[in-house]
């Protein structure tokens, strides 16, 4: 696959899950300025609006050598890849730099943004110079811009930000950047921010096509999704890809099929979908056997490889193999929802594998004839009481009576592991069991060349 991976630029800094409070760190608010040469891009000038911490400091990394440093207070720059600003405790002080376009565009870009005559689009540390020991603290951005140009950015408005959403954000400022949505499903909506509409159309139709059975899946709970989309100047079927969740940022050929997201772009919305709102009771069937069917409808159209597939499902396999919490039961999973957030993967996790699990027994016991995912596709994606209804709806359709299966892994929540052959002639399931006992089921296309 042709993704060129972004350097962790804040690799460095500490996440924490602590709410805004009444000491929180001063804001930063940044202006972006786009520099035009006879009317191409050059690069962008970067003002940031904030104050020093109480020792009259603030040390800030940036992930792109900035230029032309200047602040109103003192400033070093004598370290490479970060700026240091002293002035007396808490002062306010503005910063000014310039990152600049370095005009090679087949070059790995590891090191900072990607920039053309007409758009620059880079993970956000790359062109903002942030405090390096970072806590959550509130960003803003205020695009400078000429007329017919626009800036975006994955990085939420008036709320603390934490290293996770800022890690690798989307920044993406151009001229005529257009919104090529496509609908998923009838309740939302893949925004899709693009320098040039008619070369990125195949990407941007791929992207939708695998993402549009799990929104039709979440139902009401389905959720918008943004791409920051730069398309180069240059023929080929290069791209590049980045996120650090709810968003996808994407520098792309013109002729880029853009086939080889669709694994990444799944995992990130299935994360949306299963982070919303809903009834941690029932989450087993709302998010884990609601994704088991997009997965499944995914795999009857061929929107995702079967090696992709064989991929997000041994990531799902081997995270729920390696939890703590994969032998809670759902009582538990209701009781410490909100207590321990790992355990909110459990029902997404556990729900998909149990799918799988039906399936098998459900075409064993018809020959065929009657698969899980139809089962799904009669029911209701917010059955008021999904148990009853599930067990209702296998026998109808000749699986038999699903009770004791549904009580030992939903409600008891003993350990799910599926045969061997559960998945189909093309994709292994095989159980792997380290020194002291543990086991941890991984899956595996074994079709694909």
């Amino acid at each position: 696959m042709a993704h060129v991976p972004r350097t962790l630029v804040l690799a460095a800094l500490v996440a924490t899950t602590s709410m805004a409070q009444a000491d929180e760190p001063p804001p930063l608010r940044y202006t972006i300025t786009p520099v035009l040469v006879k009317d191409q891009l050059t690069a962008l000038d970067v003002s940031l609006d904030t104050a020093t911490g109480t020792d009259g400091t603030l040390l800030l990394r940036i992930g792109s050598p900035p230029k032309e440093v200047r602040a109103t207070a003192d400033v070093d720059t004598g370290k490479a890849g970060f700026i240091k600003v002293t002035a007396s405790a808490g002062q306010p002080f503005v910063l000014h730099y310039r990152i600049a376009a370095d005009g090679n565009l087949a070059a790995n870009h590891e090191a900072g943004p990607y920039f053309t005559a007409d758009w620059s689009n880079s993970a956000c540390p790359m062109i903002l110079a942030l405090p390096d020991n970072w806590v959550p603290r509130k960003i803003d951005l205020d695009w400078k811009l000429p007329s017919g140009w626009r800036g975006l950015s994955s990085i939420p408005a008036g709320v603390p930000v934490d290293a996770g959403k800022l890690g690798m954000s989307g920044c993406l400022i151009g001229r005529h950047i257009v919104d090529a949505s496509r609908p998923l499903g009838t309740t939302a909506t893949l925004h899709a921010y693009t320098t040039d509409a008619q070369a990125s159309a195949s990407l941007i139709d791929s992207a939708a096509a695998a993402l549009r059975p799990f929104a039709e899946a979440a139902g009401s709970g389905a959720v918008d999704f943004p791409m920051y989309i730069g398309v180069l100047p240059t023929t080929g079927t290069f791209y590049s890809a980045w996120s650090s969740g709810g968003f996808m940022s994407v520098v792309q050929g013109p002729d880029a099929p853009g086939r080889e997201l669709a694994a990444p772009l799944i995992q990130n919305y299935a994360s949306m979908v299963q982070a919303g709102t809903g009834d941690p009771a029932t989450a087993w069937y709302t998010h884990g056997l609601r994704t088991y069917l997009a997965v499944s409808q995914v795999t009857e159209t061929n929107t995702l490889a079967r090696q992709d597939v064989a991929a997000y499902l041994d990531q799902i396999s081997a995270d729920y193999g390696n939890s703590p919490f994969r032998r809670a039961s759902n009582a538990q999973v209701v009781a410490d929802w909100q207590r321990a957030p790992l355990i909110q993967n459990i029902p997404t996790q556990r729900g998909l594998l149990f799918g799988w699990l039906l399936d098998a027994q459900l075409r064993n016991a018809t020959g065929g004839k009657a698969c899980m995912a139809d089962v799904l596709r009669a029911m209701d994606p917010k059955e008021a009481d999904p148990a009853a209804a599930l067990v209702a709806a296998i026998k109808a359709a000749g699986g038999g009576d699903i009770t004791p299966l549904y009580e030992k892994y939903i409600v008891r929540g003993e350990l799910l592991q599926l045969p061997p052959g559960a998945m189909g002639p093309c994709m292994s399931v095989s159980t792997l069991v380290d020194s002291s006992g543990w086991q941890v089921q991984r899956i595996a296309d074994t079709c694909s060349p």
